[in-house]
């Protein structure tokens, strides 16, 4: 490291301009970092999933209001949600809720985002509704005085509300295609997938096809001379068409068609008929819903290989039923759900089980956040006959006979120091999310 020194110092140097005497002149003062907090100003705390929040944006644009770092500190609450248009875009809608003093009110505004918009539009349409929504509160505080409301006037004569003719029958459509390799001197690793979708949502109706391909290979050179190679395909379709009944029911049905090298499928084909009810108005989706799905229909099998039952094809009636309970509010978010499987020309072959995964802010500044799921596994008819050897068990070449499966996480933070979260300070920003790279003597 010493020997770099020199060497660094000579490169600076001999691409350096040369350097005449000239009087000293007074070194411009670095910029500062931007700290837009005002005393007596709102404290807003926004709590906001989408990766279109951007947060430093907002503490710059909007310096009349206080962010803080937790909902317990916060004058308002700027809860944003987020659903998938039937076009392809994003409807935002965001909650104003007044937190300790201030509890009770509540005003809400709905932002939609185009598929195409730049992330710039986007994050202008937010902090333009934000300031709407926040503006009653300011209009109470010591900034009052200094604030002042505008209004842009739309240039030329307004124009009469007319109908939209869609030239597309609100059919949207998507093509996505990826692939990646790697490797080095004993392992090399080649992923691909590719999926074509087209969907079409009105009020009433909710219609979806897609179809996909996944390619998956691995190969190892083993400490004998020899090579192994695991080769991992997928295949199928699916559609679904839904109908809404009024603000609690839905009626649907879904087929679905795929061809498995890790499950021994070389057709799994499913006709399945339900019904949706959800004890609150779907209107209110973003926030809270509890749904319960039962679906009853019949499925076809042909396998690659004779399973363990014997069997190289099979049709088998099945039904299912999925009851969900999702809620995103101040105090955090909470997402249950209860499912099950069975096979009705048997009742001996079932799955059921459950999960539950918890984001829950306790105190302030601390939050906790924990799940898991368990389920009973009994319906493995799929499983083919024979022994795996030891390398086609560790690289998971096939499915493995079991009677269960659970997963569990848990984690927690804690913050403290200042409540203010104002400051916006760029300074070595395009190192983050390992892109950059900074070299240091």
């Amino acid at each position: 490291m010493p020997r770099l020194l020199p060497f660094a110092a000579a490169l600076l140097l001999a691409g350096a301009p040369a350097v005449h005497a000239q009087p000293a002149a007074a070194p411009a003062p670095a910029p500062a970092a931007v700290d837009t907090t005002q005393a007596g100003a709102v404290k807003v705390f926004v709590d906001c999933q989408s990766s279109r929040c951007d947060l430093d944006f907002f503490r710059d644009q909007m310096r009349w209001v206080n962010f803080v770092r937790d909902r317990l500190f916060s004058d308002v609450l700027l809860l944003v949600t987020s659903l998938r248009t039937g076009g392809g875009g994003t409807e935002y809608t965001i909650a104003a809720l007044g937190q300790g003093a201030r509890r009770g009110r509540a005003d809400t505004a709905v932002v939609v985002a185009a598929p195409n918009d730049a992330d710039d539009v986007v994050r202008r349409a937010l902090a333009r509704t934000f300031s709407l929504l926040l503006a009653p509160y300011a209009a109470r505080s010591p900034l009052a005085a200094r604030l002042d409301l505008t209004y842009r006037a739309p240039s030329g004569a307004p124009a009469t509300p007319q109908q939209v003719r869609d030239p597309w029958n609100f059919w949207v459509y998507r093509l996505s295609a990826n692939g990646f390799g790697d490797g080095e001197r004993q392992q090399q690793f080649l992923n691909g997938n590719v999926s074509v979708n087209a969907s079409r949502t009105t009020a009433a109706w909710k219609l979806s096809l897609g179809s996909n391909l996944g390619y998956s290979q691995s190969r190892f050179r083993l400490s004998g001379g020899g090579s192994f190679t695991n080769l991992l395909r997928n295949y199928g379709g699916n559609a679904l068409v839904a109908r809404s009944i009024g603000d609690h029911f839905a009626v649907g049905a879904t087929v679905n068609g795929s061809y498995s090298d890790f499950s021994n499928y070389r057709l799994n084909l499913s006709v399945m008929p339900g019904v949706e009810w959800n004890l609150f108005p779907y209107r209110e989706f973003t926030r809270r819903q509890l749904t319960a799905l039962y679906t009853a229909g019949v499925g076809t099998y042909r396998y690659k290989a004779t399973t363990i039952y014997g069997r190289i094809a099979e049709t088998r009636p099945r039904h299912t039923l999925n009851v969900a309970w999702n809620a995103r509010q101040p105090w955090g978010s909470v997402n249950w759900s209860l499912f099950g499987s069975q096979y009705l020309h048997d009742l001996r072959y079932y799955n059921y089980g459950t999960g539950v995964f918890l984001d829950l802010r306790i105190a302030k500044g601390l939050s906790i956040n924990l799940g898991g799921n368990y389920s009973r596994v009994n319906d493995q008819l799929y499983l083919p006959r024979g022994t795996l050897t030891d390398n086609q068990v560790i690289a998971r070449q096939q499915a493995l006979a079991t009677n269960y499966r659970y997963f569990g996480q848990v984690g927690f933070s804690y913050t403290f120091g200042s409540i203010f979260n104002t400051v916006v300070n760029p300074r070595f920003g395009g190192t983050r999310g390992g892109s950059g790279m900074v070299m240091m003597f």
